[in-house]
């Protein structure tokens, strides 16, 4: 009977008259004002609503369902296949929608869709991997943004594959506390790249300044980045580095002489495939043969031993109490004893390289000691 009336009334009523009869129908439903006699009924008017010609109609229907849970399944699709104006107000809000239909949405959809999916209140990490593989630039941005949605490390780093050459992305990808350490040292390279590619710098320092200087900020960036990984989180960033060629001799004595010696043992552990307990053991005791050895097993230049054996024995001292100096008073006092180790031998080009290397960290660490004490007084 409510078919019946409904259709009779629909003949005679203009496009706002039916908007209307939509929301009022649609609110019925939703609080529950409909008898279990006319619960058919009023489906079947739902139903055939989705058939009417004007989108406000469709609209105002989908507006009126939108929250609620018991929609039924035909309706709600029909609904999210409708024009994007129409699907987005659904896919954004409706809790009747489950995973595997939001997944189909998401790779059949429009651009719009896709994002409409994303802001939702929650996203799960299925609905987020879906959006991670196939979404548009805007679309994984507001994934990103959406406190709601649950990624998991392999949708970062999707998102950091296809998009990471956007800034905007860059930017919404950091600014997620969990996103792995991995992505977050992918970033920095990709950051790094733009920055050498600014027309400004270019102009300003040359081409092959540029790079220098963007490659400088991405070093120093990573091993400020390492010294804030959780522990669970090093083997992947060691192996990543080492992957990508980044876990050589410079970055290695960076993190050595800045005292992330976890890292630093978790890189020679990879790269000598010896057990941890054994390098951990070579790293305690300071041995200059074995450590030598093992130096030399990493497939590192064995100039760089003495400066590896001396840094981690510093650090061994500070950690110990047996020395009390700053961090930003490492480097020089590294420099110290290597000259004084290395008096009665003739200095030769890697040696010469790792002294030049100890005074640019030096330098860096004194200036950043100085900001942070500016800084301080300042606030």
């Amino acid at each position: 009977m409510i078919v019946q009336r409904f259709v009779k009334w629909c003949e005679t009523a203009n496009s706002a008259q039916r908007a209307e009869g939509a929301t009022i129908l649609a609110r019925a439903f939703v609080e529950g004002r409909i008898t279990a006699e006319e619960q058919s009924g009023a489906e079947a008017a739902l139903t055939l609503m989705l058939d009417d010609p004007s989108p406000k109609v469709r609209l105002a229907l989908a507006e009126g369902l939108a929250d609620d849970s018991r929609v039924p399944r035909t309706v709600l699709l029909s609904l999210c296949e409708d024009n994007p104006a129409i699907a987005c107000v659904v896919a954004s809000r409706s809790p009747a929608l489950r995973d595997d239909e939001l997944i189909d949405l998401a790779a059949s959809g429009s651009a719009e869709l896709r994002s409409a999916i994303a802001a939702r209140r929650v996203v799960s990490t299925r609905v987020a991997a879906a959006i991670a593989e196939v979404a548009e630039q805007g679309c994984c941005i507001s994934l990103l943004e959406n406190r709601g949605a649950a990624i998991a490390g392999v949708s970062f780093r999707r998102i950091a594959e296809r998009h990471g050459g956007n800034a905007s992305v860059r930017g919404a990808l950091l600014d997620r506390t969990e996103l792995p350490a991995t992505v977050r040292q992918t970033m920095i390279l990709r950051t790094g790249e733009a920055l050498a590619a600014l027309p400004i710098l270019f102009n300003l320092v040359g081409a092959e300044r540029a790079e220098r200087l963007a490659f400088d900020a991405c070093e120093r960036a990573t091993a400020m980045l390492a010294e804030t990984v959780p522990e669970v989180e090093i083997p992947a960033l060691v192996e990543h580095l080492r992957a990508s060629g980044q876990l050589n001799v410079a970055f290695l004595l960076r993190t050595v002489c800045a005292g992330n010696i976890d890292l630093f043992a978790a890189a020679l552990v990879r790269l000598s495939s010896m057990s941890e307990r054994r390098v951990r053991s070579i790293l305690a005791e300071g041995r200059d043969g074995a450590f030598r050895t093992m130096i030399i097993t990493c497939g590192l230049p064995s100039v760089a031993a003495p400066l590896f054996l001396i840094a981690v024995g510093v650090w061994r001292e500070i950690a110990s109490g047996k020395r009390i100096a700053a961090a930003e008073d490492v480097p020089q006092l590294i420099m110290q004893r290597l000259v004084a180790a290395s008096a009665d031998q003739s200095p030769s080009t890697g040696f010469e390289a790792m002294m030049r290397f100890l005074h640019r960290l030096a330098g860096e660490t004194e200036r950043d000691a100085a900001r942070e004490q500016a800084r301080k007084l300042a606030a």
